[in-house]
């Protein structure tokens, strides 16, 4: 039995994420799919408009078979951690066989180019990355720059779109692990990631985000089937990465009150000591918006910014990444969602992993340090994205120890 892996944010489901699932299968003649899955916020730190096991369901409606949930620790970091800890979970699963991706640009040569370069790190890449950091451009510049000088401004326009970044990630991780799993590139069919236009059939996830806030119809851009799972979201307002706003400020002042020998802030996950500086001299009272434009540089980028507000109000550290890195990146695989005709590959699937698979919640007991700390993180997501959405869309969703596994027959 052999199986895809699709790595996705699912925010929400799309026509788009349909013709990656079917194309995928077609291609490849595999038996099954598997999404692993961000939980319940995204790469940008923002909440995601729906919570992970409505997403999951949705996704198992479109065509996945099983959904398992990226932990927030990679789901929320930049494109490289992002795919090291999506890339190792899904290579961990001896019956995947395929790694399947939607890319803007079908240039596969220039892609594994790219790739080898950021697995290997040469010399020749690491003095210009370097180079291009201390004249003050944000890692992603400095990279972009740097692969440039070496291939030729040919690779400008591949490099530069959010999609064909997070493929030659994915390929990276591929090269740098070993892993067995066999690329499947697939060109997407809308306009791309950041895309704001409802065209055709197609639309991309922020265009469907986009047009729920301006309450235009999205129907015709969803599967039919995927729409109930989401009736409730979208009769309300979309979760905004600013009702983070109260969680951010309390830290700032429970920081701004204490001695600074005694704060952690430097410990946060994607600070840096220029950060710190400046959410010290940040005014309070003060809105995530404000906070965001006051940290913001040439050098720092708004999705560092917003990941690293997530971190901090999660108590996410760099340690926490040191650990999840050298120790396998993940010790299980927290089940959301399963097409209910498929009970044997997911059978399978448990029973040819290194992971545990997390089935019944309240009775996962954590067996190592990484696998201890990895659940704390991801049980403390899910509760604040419950606070969340329950100050703001006055809806009470379940705890992680009371969540059950959507299955879809």
């Amino acid at each position: 039995m052999s199986n895809i892996g699709i790595i996705a944010e699912y925010n929400p489901f799309h026509n788009g994420h349909k013709y990656l699932v079917k194309n995928a299968v077609k291609e490849t003649g595999a038996d099954g799919v598997i999404a692993l899955m961000s939980g319940n916020f995204i790469q940008q730190g923002a909440p995601a408009m729906a919570d992970k096991y409505t997403r999951a369901e949705a996704a198992v409606r479109g065509g996945v078979d099983i959904v398992f949930e990226l932990p927030v620790i990679y789901a929320t970091a930049s494109a490289r951690d992002f795919a090291n800890g999506a890339v190792a979970m899904l290579s961990s699963m001896k019956n995947v066989e395929y790694i399947a991706f939607g890319v803007e640009d079908m240039e596969q040569n220039m892609f594994f180019e790219i790739a080898d370069i950021l697995a290997k790190e040469p010399k020749e890449y690491k003095s210009l990355l370097n180079e291009y950091l201390s004249k003050g451009n944000s890692y992603p510049a400095a990279s972009e720059k740097a692969i440039k000088k070496i291939l030729g401004n040919s690779v400008g326009s591949v490099i530069s779109r959010p999609n064909n970044i997070l493929g030659i990630s994915y390929l990276s991780a591929l090269i740098k692990q070993k892993s067995h799993l066999q690329p499947i590139m697939i060109e997407r069919c809308d306009s791309g990631y950041n895309s704001a236009e409802l065209t055709g059939n197609y639309a991309s996830a922020t265009a469907i985000r986009n047009a729920i806030m301006n309450n235009t119809s999205i129907r015709p851009y969803i599967p039919k089937v995927c729409v109930k799972p989401y009736e409730e979201y979208f009769s309300k307002p979309l979760a905004d990465i600013t009702w983070l706003t109260p969680f951010i400020a309390s830290r700032l002042i429970y920081d701004r009150n204490l001695p600074h020998e005694i704060s952690d802030l430097e410990s946060v996950m994607d600070m840096t000591e220029e950060i710190l500086n400046r959410l010290r001299k940040a005014p309070l009272p003060i809105k995530y918006i404000e906070l965001a434009d006051f940290l913001k540089t040439k050098n720092i980028t708004m999705s560092r910014v917003s990941r690293m507000l997530l971190h901090m109000v999660l108590g996410i550290k760099t340690v926490d990444r040191e650990l999840a890195y050298n120790n396998g990146y993940s010790k299980y695989i927290n089940l959301l969602a399963f097409n209910g005709s498929k009970s044997s590959m997911l059978k399978s699937i448990a029973e040819n992993t290194r992971l545990s698979m997390i089935n019944k919640k309240s009775s996962y007991k954590p067996e190592s340090e990484l696998g201890q700390r990895m659940w704390e993180m991801d049980k403390l997501a899910t509760d604040l994205y419950n606070q969340l959405i329950y100050d703001n869309l006055n809806m009470r969703l379940h705890g992680e120890l009371t969540c059950s596994v959507r299955k879809v027959n």
